[in-house]
């Protein structure tokens, strides 16, 4: 009889260590990253003018916030004049905490490490946006462009963006730039470097 008192305590103590180590776990998990920032509504909504509010910032730049209208998140958009990238923020509506930070490319995609957090702070999810170019990583296009086409970055008449095939599953780079009356579109194979399609087509009008 005693003997099977003291295996039921033991069994007991060995549950409470397991449920105490994975509460711990959990706390240790959610304190692996949170923020506190939060979106300025108050200076928002009274500088806005329409539905959005832009200023330059000595530091982040060009700075251009919307939403928060019928319940929709705070977004803003923050890019330096000279600079090819800026960077994405969005905010929760209901706690104004920072939900989704991430960079982009200017002209049309999104580029680097993005992370998600949710409405008390803590870092939920993040993704790297360039592991399916990694093979041939923005810094190769760059130069391609600057040296090879000869093209200027900050043109509007040039353009990249980059996608995964739906039918092949392949990342494809893709850059479009005018020449006179016509627009060329090149597209590169991101896993082997490889021009796969090039061609010219009149501006239309």
């Amino acid at each position: 009889m005693i003997r099977r008192i003291i295996t039921l305590l033991t069994l007991l103590v060995v549950i409470s260590s397991c449920k105490a180590q994975g509460n711990n776990n959990i706390k240790q998990n959610k304190t692996l990253e949170r923020t506190t920032e939060r979106f300025d509504t108050s200076t928002y909504y009274m500088e806005r003018q329409g539905h959005e509010y832009q200023f330059e910032h000595y530091l982040r730049g060009k700075v251009r916030q919307f939403g928060g209208d019928n319940g929709s998140d705070f977004v803003e958009y923050a890019r330096k004049e000279k600079s090819l990238f800026g960077t994405y923020k969005e905010y929760h509506n209901k706690t104004r905490t920072l939900k989704k930070v991430g960079q982009y490319y200017y002209n049309e995609f999104n580029i680097g490490i993005w992370k998600v957090y949710d409405e008390n702070g803590y870092l939920i999810d993040e993704y790297d946006q360039d592991a399916p170019y990694k093979n041939y990583p923005w810094e190769k296009v760059e130069k391609f462009v600057k040296e090879e086409l000869k093209l200027d970055l900050f043109d509007k008449n040039v353009s990249i963006r980059r996608y995964v095939s739906d039918k092949t599953n392949i990342p494809v780079w893709v850059i479009h730039y005018k020449v006179g009356s016509n627009i060329v579109s090149i597209k590169i194979n991101a896993n082997t470097g490889e021009i796969i399609k090039k061609g010219t087509n009149p501006i239309i009008k």
